[in-house]
């Protein structure tokens, strides 16, 4: 069974098939189970209609009921399946039939066609009604594609098609659920029960694996560190991931029973996968950043480049914070900075937030207009301490704020130019990943990432003046980068004990690898902390650290 099995000698079935006997002869019960549904979506939408085909000692037993979802269905749904909205009102819930609906499907194999759509709206219409449901799952588009390989398509219309079917409607949860139970008689023309019972042995244990996938395409991801990328119709890109174990990540987003919304989307409209190695889990947070930038995917929302960029700046002279733009100023070394936001009210609402936690007053900080001598908002539910109305000194107030804005505070780019910095594989190359890559960064910008010296040189040569700010850059490398330059442990223990980088800085001519050696660490500024350099020994030959890839 590891290949397809169209090969089967069509003399080892009958070329026809008793229901009654063929449903009665079944190692187990099988029900087989087509949804009406509001919408694509297991977590909002709702059921509209139930056809459920059972088969088993007792013979062929059909049964069907629409449902009230308590909801309006869309015009085009109403279009496509006929059930309006006149027609479910007055019908019973979900709820009044589940305990019933849970009984008949109790014990039997879930036989559904793209199973993981209609198993995955019982699943949560249960949990809504309290009741536990899971069953053994069959789907009859991957019990096709391996059945038939050479079939283009697998889809209900293609089946009815090129088996001769005879549908008793379309798109109405009966009779769709009638054909499912014809194509099951139809394979007892083809082949022997001892071959599809394999098959269906076969494509149970991968029924959590989206339909549209080959079974081969997961088994073939590699397990190591990188990104993966889920392409779709027409090699749309949905989706960018990152994860230690691809393999297991992915098969993590098809596990389940469509607890997320995004996961049953994926599922719907995924076709392929694609695996980019990396050597290490920073590699592969740099790059799943980079090409969720660069590529858009449709179901990415996190990590994708702002518009618009804002954070709040404190000079040492000023008493309230201003809000400045990326667009204006550059926040790579700009060294009064707070906060990355991408709007003005989001700023605010941060702002307005650390002034509630700590006492601060909303005009002194400009959220607030107020006439000079009268009381902002906090003062008046006790919330402020009196600053705007004299009743608490300013340079108070202003040390207070300067305190509460530190944790916000954006680290400026501690390099004169750019810098690479080594990650190992844990595993060696056994597992196909490169040994060793240098992730090169600059102002807070991800380069890209190389294994050669070559390779470097093609990726910064010629290279433009760096541009722009990336506050997922700063925020996944500025305190790892402080641990990598820290001078002594207390100042370590300020980037959360995370592990120190093996910094190189990249100097001209040619771009060599050296060790970082940053200046002498210049006294912290009272506004803010400072980053504690330490300058690393220098080897006795230089030549051992210029080019790492031929002497490390």
């Amino acid at each position: 069974m590891e290949n397809a099995v169209e090969s089967e000698p069509t003399n080892a079935a009958p070329e026809a098939v008793d229901p009654d006997a063929l449903a009665r002869s079944l190692p187990a019960p099988m029900v087989f189970v087509d949804l009406e549904t509001t919408g694509g979506n297991a977590l909002d939408d709702r059921v509209t209609e139930i056809g459920v085909v059972e088969v088993g000692p007792h013979g062929v037993e059909p049964w069907s009921t629409l449902l009230d979802p308590c909801a309006p269905i869309p015009p085009f749904i109403q279009q496509l399946t006929g059930i309006t909205n006149d027609m479910v009102r007055g019908q019973p819930s979900f709820a009044t039939l589940a305990e019933g609906l849970a009984e008949r499907l109790h014990g039997k194999l879930f036989v559904a066609h793209n199973a993981r759509f209609d198993y995955g709206f019982l699943k949560n219409e249960f949990k809504r009604a309290g009741i536990r449901f899971q069953a053994d799952v069959l789907c009859t588009v991957r019990l096709s594609r391996l059945l038939f390989p050479s079939a283009a398509r697998h889809g209900l219309d293609a089946l009815i098609a090129r088996f001769g079917l005879a549908p008793l409607g379309r798109h109405r949860a009966l009779a769709d659920a009638d054909l499912l139970w014809q194509f099951w008689q139809k394979l007892h023309t083809i082949y022997s029960p001892e071959l599809i019972g394999q098959a269906v042995q076969r494509v149970t244990k991968r029924s959590s694996q989206p339909p549209q996938l080959p079974d081969e395409a997961i088994d073939a991801l590699p397990n190591g560190p990188g990104v993966y990328l889920f392409y779709g119709e027409g090699d749309t890109l949905l989706y960018v991931g990152k994860s230690v174990d691809i393999r297991a990540r992915v098969r993590a987003h098809f596990s389940g029973d469509h607890q997320v919304a995004k996961d049953l989307r994926i599922s719907q409209e995924i076709r392929r996968v694609q695996a980019r190695r990396t050597a290490g889990e920073l590699g592969a947070l740099l790059l799943e950043s980079q090409l969720v930038k660069q590529l858009k995917p449709v179901h990415n929302r996190l990590l994708r480049r702002a518009s618009s960029l804002y954070s709040w700046q404190l000079r040492p002279e000023d008493d309230t914070p201003q809000l400045v733009n990326a667009k204006t100023l550059d926040f790579a070394s700009a060294d009064t900075l707070y906060g990355t936001f991408t709007s003005r009210n989001s700023a605010q609402s941060a702002l307005r937030a650390l002034a509630d936690e700590h006492r601060l007053c909303c005009a002194q900080l400009g959220l607030e207009t107020v006439a000079a001598g009268r009381p902002c908002f906090g003062y008046q539910v006790k919330r402020c301490d009196g600053v705007c109305v004299g009743e608490a000194p300013l340079d108070a107030h202003t040390s207070r704020m300067r305190e509460a804005l530190c944790a916000m505070h954006l680290e400026t780019w501690p390099f004169e130019g750019p810098i690479a910095i080594e990650e190992r594989s844990t595993s060696g190359a056994a597992d196909g990943g490169p040994e060793v890559e240098y992730h090169v960064i600059d102002r807070w910008q991800y380069l890209g990432s190389v294994t050669s010296q070559a390779a470097l040189d093609a990726l910064l040569d010629d290279m433009p003046a760096v541009t722009g700010f990336d506050p997922d850059i700063h925020r996944l490398l500025g305190r790892r980068l402080a641990a990598s330059l820290a001078q002594d442990s207390a100042a370590a223990s300020t980037a959360g004990g995370l592990a120190p980088l093996a910094v190189w800085r990249l100097t001209r001519p040619a771009f060599r690898l050296t060790p970082d050696e940053p200046p002498e660490a210049t006294p912290a500024k009272p506004h803010h902390p400072a980053l504690l350099r330490r300058r690393p020994p220098r080897p006795e030959n230089p030549a051992q650290y210029r080019l790492p890839f031929d002497a490390r």
